[in-house]
């Protein structure tokens, strides 16, 4: 649990109290006591402490230390308060115990007991401008935006115009009720004229930009970069007015600043690019810009896992596999404790069918996760292209013995082991698998599909394996897979013409991209004696067959 805010500065006023009572002369005990103290050995510190006190019940300084032990306790918090105020009474001028008094009154939501030790606090040590930011804090939780103005006002008076009160100032002026934003980013502009920083020059311009003031936006934002030429916000808030004028020239080498820079947090930048490359046509129009991004953004955070993803997955949709599954190699050899970085790689080496790679990657992921179903299920899909089955049939059965119970996980492998026997071959351990995994889901289209489509190849039970198609196409109306397999069915049972009106709806789906379903149209088109037609769509099955 976080440190309550008054009790982190009751730590941080030790390392200044530890000097202040190292000058008095302090029992061999009391040092014993601050020692563990300072070494974390708190429970020790603690009762050396108090047998102290108990010694020397004068000693102020082992009172304090009891209270600030006791308000990192969950079980001793309600002391702190009391150990304070003894603190207090043996020394009433110490301005650490009063304002950690003070601060534990803010912490206990007490802030009518908590205000006036501030103030007076205040008055008398008028220079500790700490103070005067609790007291803002306390004045704007009970709304008092005056007073917290006027308290910024004496903070200007003791140190000088500063960023942190400017900005201050503008987020209380924007609280008022009556607040007119251009009129208090006016304010700013006069107090930035006093202290000119960078921030406070971005800030301004990313107001202007908001309020689409482009041109006067840009000129605080050159501003800021004149003050600090490397200013990252100012750079961004560039990019972001160039975007919105399109003048992609300067977005783009505004932007790059931003990439560049190690500092700025890999997630923003991976999801600011994600945004960005989300229309293809962009990233054609402005490839070589692209690519160099891709390059500082590597160059930044050579080893970052979100942004080697990100990376990847560029690489590979803009036509570019084998850099994307170097850069994925990487990420994941880069991070072992990584299961994402692991499916990433191994799911680009599915995408590209390399099967041996996948496999022997899939055995190294499996002995850091092996707990995970999804990479033997990968290992086994890369096994069963190889033709090693014996070895597809043990991950398939691994998978079952880890999951007995799991519902989801047993209908998938029995679905996938049932593809696999019908590749091998036997016929009767598929169909076996396909009923055990309709069994726990008798509505479930991929193993509905297949059973039905495998049975259609083999002519046999086609009444039945039209009713497990009719429940596909039921459930989705518009997959050109499902539409396929019960049109073929329909035409194996002699119904063309049912059979020529569902391929006609698949042509609408995406069946024109399966050279399968454009071969069965042409039969059932030639079966119905439409001979032109039916030509058409062979040629177009010839020609995507001499393009695989």
């Amino acid at each position: 649990m976080e440190s309550p805010r008054f009790l982190r500065k009751i730590v941080l006023a030790a390392a200044l109290l530890c000097m202040a009572f190292g000058l008095q002369a302090q029992s061999a005990k009391y040092i014993e006591a601050l020692k563990n103290y300072q070494q974390g050995e708190t429970a020790e510190a603690l009762r050396l402490f108090q047998e102290e006190f108990q010694e020397n019940p004068s000693n102020d300084a082992a009172c304090y230390y009891i209270a600030a032990i006791c308000s990192n306790d969950p079980d001793r918090r309600h002391e702190t308060e009391n150990w304070l105020k003894r603190a207090i009474e043996l020394s009433p001028d110490n301005f650490w115990y009063r304002y950690n008094l003070a601060l534990c009154y803010l912490h206990t939501e007490r802030p009518e007991l908590a205000v006036p030790m501030l103030e007076q606090l205040t008055a008398e040590f008028p220079k500790k401008t700490e103070l005067y930011f609790d007291l803002i804090n306390v004045y704007l939780t009970d709304n008092e935006i005056e007073k917290a103005l006027s308290t910024l006002d004496k903070i200007d008076a003791i140190r000088g115009r500063s960023e942190i009160v400017g900005l201050t100032r503008t987020e209380l002026l924007l609280k008022k009720p009556d607040a007119n934003p251009d009129s208090v980013y006016q304010s700013l502009a006069d107090y930035y004229a006093e202290c000119r920083t960078p921030r406070l020059a971005s800030v301004l311009g990313d107001y202007f930009a908001s309020t689409y003031r482009d041109s006067l936006a840009l000129s605080y934002y050159d501003e800021a970069l004149a003050i600090e030429p490397d200013y990252t916000p100012a750079w961004f808030g560039k990019a972001g007015v160039y975007q919105m004028l399109r003048q992609y020239g300067n977005f783009f080498s505004s932007i790059s600043h931003v990439m560049r820079d190690p500092y700025v947090q890999p997630e923003a930048k991976a999801a600011q690019v994600e945004q960005m490359t989300a229309n293809p046509q962009f990233v054609r129009t402005f490839s070589e810009e692209f690519d160099q991004m891709m390059l500082d953004l590597r160059t930044a955070h050579p080893t970052d896992s979100t942004i080697n993803a990100l990376i990847g997955g560029f690489w590979y949709r803009t036509g570019r596999p084998e850099l994307a599954i170097e850069i994925m190699r990487q990420n994941m050899e880069q991070h072992p404790e990584s299961f994402d970085a692991a499916m990433q790689y191994l799911f680009l080496l599915y995408y590209q069918q390399a099967w041996p790679a996948l496999s022997d990657n899939a055995t190294v992921a499996i002995q850091r996760f092996p707990e995970s179903p999804d990479l033997l299920q990968l290992r086994a899909i890369a096994l069963s292209q190889m033709k090693e089955y014996t070895e597809a049939l043990q991950d398939y059965e691994a998978i079952l013995r880890m999951h007995p119970k799991d519902t989801t996980v047993m209908k998938v492998t029995y679905s996938s082991m049932g593809d696999l026997y019908h590749q091998m071959g036997d016929a009767k351990n598929s169909y076996k698998h396909y009923d055990k995994a309709l069994k726990i889901d008798p509505d479930y289209n991929p193993v509905l599909n297949n059973y039905a489509y495998y049975l259609s190849l083999e002519g046999k039970n086609l009444k039945k394996a039209k009713e497990m198609s009719r429940k596909t196409i039921t459930a989705e109306p518009d997959n050109p897979t499902y539409l396929d397999t019960y049109a073929w069915i329909l035409h194996l049972l002699g119904q063309d013409i049912e059979a020529k009106a569902i391929f006609k709806h698949a042509m609408l789906y995406g069946g024109k991209e399966s050279r399968t379903i454009l071969e069965h149209y042409a039969v059932v088109l030639e079966a119905l004696g439409e001979k032109d037609l039916a030509n058409i769509y062979y040629k177009q099955a010839a020609a995507m067959a001499a393009d695989e």
